[in-house]
């Protein structure tokens, strides 16, 4: 094993290779590192409004956005996202229509034609239903429940409450023993808390009992309580199953003449029925008239969102069947246990609870009901998995479980893609590890993530914002990303420039043609979100260590489980695995090694707050006989997901039986990682650094390594040691360049160490060295030079063979450029408010600024403006002036686009986070012209206008003082903020 020391300055991130280029863009074709294939490049969520816009322009519209680096879109069919009123005649421009065909194949074949690829959102919304009969068994079903107070004698006569409310399940009655308001803590905007109460009612257990075969067919029934001690009440309940009728699409005539016209309802995801439900209207009324072809030769998914359908308790019609089948005792007299809050995990449930006076207070029949809920997802994922193979050869993306009463990590495996969103995990590192671990280990391709839905910031959302949430995302196991979300661009009815906006102009970010950096920033953007992904989908995963979680209902805000980060501060990297996940084919020990196939994780880590499942710790307790490092922190959990005490029992011995194992360790809640170290047990990379660096490993079967290193915080600087062999290389995602790593200072970082390609120089590497040393070159005698600025006394250099070289130079100081002429194109509505043709009515302004310091548009008396900047001056250059071999352009970050040009010719991309580049090959001896284009966002411009705007009749959600009150959004600083410095440097040989 050779393990390789390099000293690293960080902004945020690492990468490394490039494979040659591969021509045109199959669905198969990768491309390279360079110019990644379609698919490996970022796609758009798409919104289309409806199909009364124009297939040519929907088509400029994805052309527009392959141009900018897109791979293509994921056709979304809005409709209004189930909800009304239509701007246009939907009997026409419905979903499933004529006219809806039309645009789809247009848009397909605009793929084709491009060497694009289209992910097709299989129903209107987000793929939740499709127009049917409503009596048909394979729509959403819903659980309610009624009941009422038996009188004081004991004995009720009378109709069974709720009668004929739905397809009567149950009924039973019991004693309340105690009832309790609760304060129930909730995310209704994300990101913000909030709070409802729930009346929480006791049951006594004992008294539990069913009545349901005493109901008479006219719904009368007689029944007679005993006694209970302390009861303060008694009751009789009663639930029901019911079609909840939940709209994907609204119905578009208030006389139906055909299902197209009645809309759309939300299909049973707890069934194969409700799958066939989808796959039969797709192949009766969408894959006709050509399209299946296409979408078999241009397609990439078939995709379904996040399941939102507004029911508190989600049913299917065979659930008691399946429940008595998988636990061997029948449910339905325990009903009363999920009232209210086995729905929509996303919103608050019912206003009434039960749990009973057990000792588990019924949490093991609740987490029996939700492991068979989770099974039932499983069989609907499975069959829609299936279809597209068989049907379309394409493969299937959902994002996957949260939201629901099921065990998301459990059901994950189910899908080719599984995706998973921004919004919902709050961009946190912990909430995608989580996600991301029985992907890897199911061995899935691709983990995507709906990118940048972020509430409040329609137009406000900056390419800087967005890129850290993907870095989020990529270090934590995701390597694709789709972008929420791209709009149709063209003139729709009752819509106000700057065009159609999604969601009452409630989310992020509404890219099109309307953004000022339109033209600067997204193409340097996407490329860079490809040449990550290009890297990050190579291969397989490798991760340190997997945690135990085993969540019965996933929240739909998932927490970070593990909040120390003494793990991430040490190098090592981890995930989550639900004790589900054993049953995978990959999840096995071999010498020591957990998923040797994929992860390779090097121990497994329960914790005292950890929920257990019988099962799963018989399987956790076989792998730590097998060799696997088991470590209990924080003492033995004694929470169980199971109402099987005896199975409970049993697994509480297996676990007892393997305490003195040489590979079980017990060890405190705190120190984790210094307690894992002590084991043996070391990190791929191990960090010593002034600030939190991630990274992320991937594996190639010819044994190259590459590593993505993310540092979350401010400039930081340290050391990285790989645990890996092979000539190392830095990939510059920027630019698509590649080098060798000597030592290196940037915001973003890829490296790989190759072992397929052979190395052109010596093995000796810089350990660390002074900060005026900014960089190295190799020239094509393999030697190599350091780029050393003005700054230390002395510059040196330390290498890997632990000598210490002083550098001997003296260059030239570094300087501010001035003298700037400032021109704002200001970026402003057309004078006709409905005008959506026009990208904007532009007003320059030029302003000369004599000083070093650049500061907002709104200092140059230019508030609320949104646009493009164009920054010009002039700066003297040779490089026999101070023995100067080259230099450094250094520009203030920015927040969404960036362009330099110099001297007439445009450089490469530029980090917009530490926008650092050398323009040696650009500066000519004498005078220079340096040319800076820095974009901004649309939202300056829309605060003026914000409660004028109108997208199908429709104004925003929230007003700008909400806006700015509420989140914070206030005007941005638009513009190049700081000085802009050239850095001149000598070059010294590192001997």
């Amino acid at each position: 094993m050779h393990v390789s020391i390099y000293s690293l300055w960080l902004w945020a991130s690492v990468l490394v290779e490039a494979l040659p280029s591969r021509g045109n863009h199959r669905r198969d074709d990768v491309g390279s590192f360079q110019d990644p294939g379609a698919a490996r490049r970022p796609r758009y969520r798409y919104w289309l409004p409806d199909a009364s816009v124009d297939p040519d322009l929907l088509g400029d519209d994805i052309i527009q956005l392959a141009s900018r680096g897109a791979g293509g879109i994921e056709f979304l069919n809005y409709f209004n996202y189930g909800e009304g009123p239509a701007a246009t005649n939907w009997s026409i421009y419905g979903y499933a229509t004529p006219a809806y065909r039309k645009v789809l194949k247009a848009a397909l074949q605009v793929h084709k034609n491009h060497g694009l690829l289209m992910d097709f959102s299989m129903g209107p919304q987000s793929g939740q239903g499709v127009p049917a009969e409503p009596d048909n068994p394979g729509l959403a079903w819903e659980l309610v429940s009624f009941n009422v107070t038996i009188p004081e004698n004991g004995s009720y006569t009378g109709k069974v409450p709720g009668w004929g409310e739905g397809d009567l399940v149950s009924a039973a009655t019991f004693a309340v023993v105690n009832t309790t308001n609760l304060t129930i803590s909730t995310t209704v905007i994300p990101g913000a808390r909030s709070s409802y109460t729930v009346a929480e009612n006791v049951a006594s257990s004992a008294s539990l009992t069913a009545v349901t075969d005493s109901i008479h067919p006219n719904g009368t029934v007689t029944v007679t309580v005993s006694p209970v001690h302390g009861a303060k009440s008694y009751l009789l309940y009663a639930s029901y199953a019911r079609r909840s009728y939940a709209r994907a699409c609204i119905a578009s005539s208030d006389n139906p003449q055909n299902i197209l016209q009645n809309g759309s309802f939300a299909v049973d995801h707890f069934s194969t029925t409700g799958a066939k439900v989808t796959t039969s209207f797709l192949e009766d009324y969408i894959l006709i008239d050509g399209i299946k072809e296409l979408m078999k030769e241009t397609g990439r998914y078939i995709w379904e969102d996040s399941v939102e359908i507004p029911t508190y308790v989600y049913w299917t019609p065979n659930l008691p069947q399946v429940f008595e089948q998988q636990h061997g005792y029948s449910m339905t007299k325990y009903l009363v246990l999920l009232s209210g809050n086995e729905g929509d995990q996303a919103v608050s449930g019912g206003p009434i609870r039960f749990i009973t006076d057990g000792p588990d207070q019924g949490d093991g029949f609740v987490a029996d009901f939700r492991y068979t809920m989770t099974y039932l997802l499983t069989t609907y994922l499975e069959y829609l998995n299936e279809w597209t193979h068989q049907t379309l050869g394409l493969q299937f993306s959902q994002q996957v479980g949260y939201n629901l009463p099921v065990d998301m990590l459990a059901a994950i495996p189910s899908v080719d893609a599984p995706e998973t969103e921004t919004l919902s995990f709050t961009n946190r590192i912990d909430g995608f590890r989580q996600f991301c671990g029985p992907a890897n280990m199911a061995g899935k391709a691709v983990v995507s993530i709906e990118l940048g839905a972020d509430f409040g910031q329609a137009y406000y959302q900056t390419w800087t914002e967005l890129l850290m949430e993907a870095k989020h995302a990529f270090v934590a196991g995701v390597n694709q990303v789709v972008i929420h979300g791209a709009t149709y661009s063209h003139p729709y009815p009752n819509t106000t420039w700057p065009g159609f906006a999604s969601f009452n102009y409630l989310f992020a970010a509404q890219h099109s043609r309307h953004q000022p950096a339109w033209n600067v920033g997204y193409k340097q953007a996407g490329d860079y979100l490809a040449r990550c992904q290009f890297v990050l989908q190579s291969g397989t995963p490798k991760v340190d260590l997997a945690f135990w979680d085993k969540q019965t209902a996933q929240d739909a805000y998932p927490d970070t489980l593990y909040d120390r980060t003494d793990l991430e501060d040490a190098g090592y990297t981890y995930e989550y695995l639900s004790p589900e996940n054993f049953a995978l084919p990959a999840s096995y020990v071999h010498d020591r090694v957990f998923v040797p196939t994929q992860q390779e994780f090097r121990a497994m880590i329960l914790r005292g707050n950890d929920t257990l499942t019988p099962q799963g710790i018989e399987t956790l307790v076989r792998y730590a006989r097998e060799g696997l490092p088991l470590i209990i922190s924080g003492g033995l959990s004694s929470t169980w997901a199971s109402s099987d005490e005896k199975a409970i029992h049993h697994a509480e011995q297996s676990l007892q039986s393997i305490l003195n194992l040489e590979n079980v360790h017990q060890v405190p809640y705190e120190g984790l990682a210094s307690v894992i170290r002590d084991m043996g047990i070391l990190p791929r990379s191990e960090i010593e650094s002034n600030g939190t660096w991630y990274t992320r490993w991937r594996k190639t079967t010819h044994g190259d390594v590459y590593v993505f290193i993310y540092n979350d915080g401010n400039f930081s600087t340290g050391n990285i040691s790989f645990e890996t062999n092979g000539t190392p290389y830095f990939l510059d995602a920027w630019t698509g360049e590649s080098s060798r790593l000597l030592n290196t200072s940037t915001e973003t970082r890829i490296v790989m160490f190759s072992n397929s390609q052979q190395s052109t120089g010596a093995r000796t590497h810089v350990v660390s060295s002074s900060e005026s040393v900014v960089g190295y070159s190799v020239d094509a005698a393999s030697k190599v030079w350091a780029k050393v600025t003005a700054g230390d006394s002395t510059a040196s250099v330390t290498l890997s063979t632990g000598k210490t070289q002083l550098l001997h130079a003296d260059p030239r100081s570094s300087f501010s450029l001035t003298n700037w002429t400032v021109t704002v194109e200001k970026w402003l509505p057309p004078d006709d408010p409905y005008n959506v043709v026009t990208v904007a009515s532009k007003k320059n302004t030029t302003f000369s600024v004599p000083d070093a310091m650049l500061s907002s548009w709104a200092d140059l008396s230019l508030p609320n403006s949104s646009g493009v900047g164009y920054y010009a001056t002039s700066v003297s250059w040779s490089k026999q002036a101070g023995n100067a071999a080259g230099a450094y352009l250094v520009i203030p970050p920015v927040a969404h686009g960036l362009a330099v040009n110099i001297n007439g010719r445009e450089i490469p991309a530029v980090d917009i986070t530490n926008p650092m580049v050398d323009v040696s090959a650009y500066l000519v001896d004498g005078e220079n012209t340096v040319l800076l284009k820095t974009a901004s966002t649309l939202w300056n411009c829309l605060i003026p206008i914000w409660g004028k705007l109108l997208t199908g009749g429709t104004g925003p959600g929230f007003t700008v003082a909400e806006i700015v009150d509420l989140l914070g959004y206030e005007a941005q600083k638009n513009g190049i903020l700081g000085d802009v410095r050239l850095v001149p440097y000598q070059l010294v040989q590192v001997e």
